[in-house]
């Protein structure tokens, strides 16, 4: 045989090995691909059927509408609990294993290594701990109810045909639900909304500490120009000191991201029922959050007989985890809840290095990896540490003994504004503002969570404090008689928007912890009061409501320096001139003048701020000036419509050249994006909602985010809404009205993205069209038996 034919013969074989590699390997993948989309499809729950359960007591109806919204029909509260469980379980157990493992400082056993950062601030607080005490010291009526629903929760994991799919991916197998990790999600919450007090004080120390006292009232004011509190009124401004501190307008040579100011917050508000049109109470609310997939909330209707023998029908949300129905309406109340930034925290100068307190050593199981060490010194104040401003301990309410409770269970039931308002002083849950309407007609506020009773009340507890001046705080919660409540104003309407509440005199135990400065509820106290009667409708309009007073407020400041600068025609500075001199006034999606604004500001902040929140984040996770004054807006403002000359940064020479330099830069930041002309805000204020597997997987992102859509609102308007954080629910409704009442989420009821109800939702909430609060007709039922029939 010729070469030519054997090297012939060689290639033809090679080609035949590598089209049956090639088949090989294909065949390979489509069969992988065929057996995970196989698994991926039997963790969907089942929704019709039969199913028999040894730990249920009696039966149950458990039916979900063309949404997805669970309806649950059961005899006792018990049995309905039971059902819940089953439901959170089958639609999203990964969600409730993610908050109770992030409260426990747990979460890199699952998640792995990258969580080892979250884990380590989190596990000092030893929450694990203290939830499993807790519930051996529930009522015995709290705990067996506690227990019916983690039994609930264990058989819904164990009915799915296959483990939820998050864990297929991450390699591991969902662990049971215990009781103690109900606890667990009411301590996410209180980390959640309350965690960033400890980097507030931290920055509000170090400010002080190198700071005069006038210096100090100025940079960290308790009030500003758009505060709109219920009871008492705003201070009088701090004076203007002659010179500022010395660490004050250094020039940064870079510039850092700016800290987040999603506040963990909320709107919310109420109208009685001779403000309303149809004559009964309304109220509103839209929490805001972390938007992800899926939504934090879950939507039911429970349905079953009380201890006294009436019927309880209950509409809104619940969160999985929680055997409770967090914010909706029951016929006779509505309820809702906003954040209110009350201060809780504490942090305490040691007498001793923090080493010399006894120790704990905490073992980080690590997914995959090696486990890592965590040393926790645990001081008479709570946990201590070595920082650059000494030794010092943490000391919080969220982690008194009894801080975490399931008292709030009755508020579902309650039949009135009042009754609602008394239970709610001690309810375990961080300290929120609680709106109620009854269908009486009647609106109240007040404040509901663990307040901390201290000797000694007032401004000077949110900076640290040496352990001889911080006497123990009282073992129990603040008296109820002593917390603040406002029932039927004569204006006949109520809001709450994170803004400070309460300035009347001999109130100071409700001091501020970080409260918003006031823009968003100054907007929403106008829109109801510019109003005789109030419909759902205004209701709705308030919800989506853009007008931006602050940005207004900067325009107003910026607009005569710009134009005293005759910029060039066709220069960056014209267009921002003419952009800002034809915006609205509004966070509109369509604005290219807020976008030149938005940015504007931040580049302020930057020039002012970035060097300082860089030493100061390296010393304490996250402070920052924003943390410390969260109305740096009005500080600012007020030092350059005075005109305060020795404040003028370093390296400028008066504020117009400090401000038109940064709107310089903060043009050039524009322009690394977008031409100045197509640079609208809703190209910058894009959605980003997205499954948390989508961040570590992006070739994912496709199947597991909501459409990158753009839109108005931002965090100083009514309609908060940036790319991963907004309203994660808004619910309009009338106690005694609920078929007309209304509940919009940014996603669907399942967590599998194989589902028809894993983004169902996200269009009504996108464009704001209604959807009702009460399941619909039931598509899907599953009857929940026991294992033998009750005769």
């Amino acid at each position: 045989m010729s070469n030519g034919k054997v090297f012939n013969s060689i290639s033809f074989t090679l080609r035949k090995i590598l089209c049956w590699l090639v088949a090989g390997c294909l065949l390979v993948f489509i069969t992988a691909s065929a057996i995970a989309l196989l698994l991926f499809y039997r963790s969907l729950p089942a929704t019709e059927g039969v199913v028999r359960l040894p730990a249920l007591s009696s039966p149950v109806k458990l039916q979900r509408d063309e949404r997805g919204v669970a309806e649950i029909a059961a005899g006792n509260r018990g049995a309905a609990s039971f059902a819940l469980g089953y439901a959170h379980a089958q639609d999203r157990f990964f969600q409730m294993d993610l908050l109770r493992r992030s409260a426990a400082g747990e979460l890199a056993e699952l998640l792995g290594a990258d969580a080892l950062t979250e884990d380590r601030r989190h596990r000092p607080w030893l929450l694990r701990e203290k939830a499993r005490t807790m519930v051996q010291h529930l009522p015995a009526a709290q705990r067996a109810l506690l227990q019916q629903y983690t039994a609930g929760v264990n058989a819904g994991l164990m009915h799915l045909g296959s483990r939820p799919f998050e864990y297929w991916l991450l390699r591991e197998k969902p662990q049971p639900w215990r009781a103690e990790d109900a606890l667990l999600t009411i301590y996410a919450l209180y980390l959640d909304l309350q965690e960033n007090q400890a980097e507030r004080e931290y920055a509000r120390g170090w400010i002080n500490s190198h700071s005069s006292p006038a210096q100090t009232a100025l940079l960290l004011p308790g009030s500003s120009r758009w505060d709109v509190p219920l009871l008492g009124r705003p201070p009088a401004p701090p004076k203007i000191p002659a010179y500022p501190p010395e660490w004050w307008g250094k020039r940064s040579p870079i510039h850092v991201p700016i800290p987040s100011e999603a506040m963990r917050g909320s709107n919310g508000w109420l109208v009685s029922g001779r403000r309303s049109i149809t004559g009964k109470a309304m109220l509103a609310n839209d929490m805001h959050l972390e938007l992800m997939l899926p939504t934090l909330w879950y939507q039911t209707t429970l349905l079953y007989t009380m201890d006294n023998g009436q019927t309880s029908q209950q509409s809104g949300i619940t969160l999985p985890g929680l055997p409770m129905m967090v914010s909706g309406s029951n016929g006779y109340i509505s309820w809702g809840f906003t954040n209110a930034y009350i201060d809780t925290f504490d942090w305490v100068t040691l007498p001793a290095r923090a080493a010399s307190w006894p120790l704990r050593r905490e073992v980080l199981t690590v997914s995959h990896g090696k486990p890592q060490y965590l040393d926790v010194h645990l001081s008479p104040w709570g946990p201590a540490f070595s920082t650059a401003q000494g030794e010092m301990a943490m000391h919080w309410t969220g982690s008194m003994p009894g801080a975490v409770n399931l008292d709030f269970l009755p508020l579902a039931e309650s039949r009135s504004v009042n009754d609602a308002l008394r239970a709610a002083p001690h309810f375990g849950l961080p300290v929120q503002n609680l709106l109620v309407a009854d269908n009486q007609g009647h609106i109240g506020w007040t404040l509901a969570g663990w307040l901390p009773d201290r000797a000694v009340a007032g401004e000077k507890n949110s900076f640290p404090l040496k352990a001889e001046d911080h006497p123990e705080w009282s073992a129990t919660p603040m008296p109820s008689s002593r917390y603040p409540q406002l029932i039927d104003p004569q204006d006949g309407v109520i809001w709450a928007a994170n803004n400070r509440q309460d300035f009347a005199p001999g109130n100071e135990a409700y001091d501020d912890g970080g409260a918003d400065m006031g823009p968003r509820a100054f907007e929403i106290k106008r829109q109801l009061m510019g109003q005789p009667r109030l419909s759902h409708d205004d209701m709705r309009n308030i919800q989506f409501d853009d007008h931006a007073v602050l940005m207004v407020a900067w325009r107003d400041l910026l607009l005569p320096m710009l134009q005293a600068s005759h910029p060039q025609a066709g220069s960056p500075r014209q267009q921002a001139l003419s952009a800002i001199t034809q915006w609205s006034g509004s966070a509109s999606a369509d604005s290219t003048g807020y976008t030149v604004l938005a940015a504007w500001r931040e580049a302020l902040y930057q020039g002012l701020f970035a060097d300082f929140d860089r030493q100061l984040g390296e010393q304490w996770h996250k402070a920052s000036y924003l943390r410390a004054n969260t109305r740096w807006d009005e500080s600012v403002m007020r030092l350059m419509e005075s005109d305060a000359k020795t404040w003028v940064p370093d390296g400028y020479d008066d504020w117009p050249d400090y401000a038109l330099q940064q709107l310089d830069y903060a043009l050039q930041t524009i322009q690394a994006s977008y031409p100045l002309d197509q640079a609208q805000w809703g190209r910058m204020n894009t959605v980003r909602i997205e499954h948390p597997i989508a961040q570590a997987l992006p070739f994912l992102r496709r199947w597991l985010a909501a459409p990158a859509l753009p839109q108005s609102g931002d965090h100083h308007v009514p309609h908060v809404s940036q790319p991963a954080f907004g309203a994660s629910e808004r619910l309009i409704a009338s106690p005694g009205d609920e078929a007309h009442a209304t509940l919009s989420l940014p996603g669907g009821q399942s967590g599998n993205p194989l589902s028809s109800w894993f983004l169902d939702g996200f269009d009504s909430w996108y464009h704001g069209t209604p959807r009702a609060l009460v399941a619909g007709k039931a598509r899907h039922t599953l009857q929940l038996m026991p294992q033998k029939e009750t005769p």
